[in-house]
């Protein structure tokens, strides 16, 4: 009796171990799952800034939303889609005083957004702080959320182009600058 008590201890002790072993697998696997987006992100980044400007003054002024598109490497861009209006205003980059609504970065489109603006190199996150939501349609939905996942910029000649992450098919915003006449 005393032999079959020590078996089921003996079989629970590796039962236990297994269970062990394969939480720990399975929690490296996600690990190595997120230190691979990171690394995939960053590679992205740097593949944008390859042939652009982070100036944060560049990016002061008015700028309009022309499209949205994709990038696997951020060498080649796909499947662009045009975006039928929309206006992002830029006052300070990155944004001074959190306070002030006229220091805030301001998306129009048919409704007004207002973003905190802060940045480290090309490194970009902006947080809305603010909206005069009457409508919401789809595409300013879409742009909005894109700002709100920003990871970087890029400004290549008058275009500004935001990479942004946690959106499938799309991770690009393409801006356009807009030249007071």
């Amino acid at each position: 009796m005393n032999t079959l008590k020590n078996k089921k201890v003996y079989f629970g002790r590796i039962r236990f171990a297994l269970i062990i072993i394969l939480i720990l697998f399975c929690w490296s696997c996600h690990n190595n799952e997120k230190d691979d987006q990171q690394l995939l992100q960053e590679q992205i980044s740097d593949n944008l800034l390859i042939s652009g400007d982070i100036d944060p003054e560049l990016l002061i002024g008015e700028w309009e939303v022309i499209k949205f598109a994709y990038t696997e490497d951020g060498n080649k861009i796909l499947d662009v889609a045009d975006v039928s209006k929309g206006k992002l205003s830029i006052p300070y980059a990155p944004t001074p005083i959190e306070n002030d609504g006229n220091d805030r970065w301001r998306l129009d489109h048919s409704n007004s957004n207002l973003f905190i603006c802060s940045l480290s190199g090309n490194l970009l996150k902006l947080e809305l702080r603010g909206s005069s939501f009457m409508l919401s349609p789809q595409e300013e939905d879409e742009i909005v959320t894109a700002l709100i996942n920003a990871y970087s910029f890029v400004i290549k000649g008058n275009e500004l182009i935001i990479f942004f992450t946690k959106v499938d098919k799309r991770n690009l915003l393409i801006l356009k600058k807009i030249f007071n006449q």
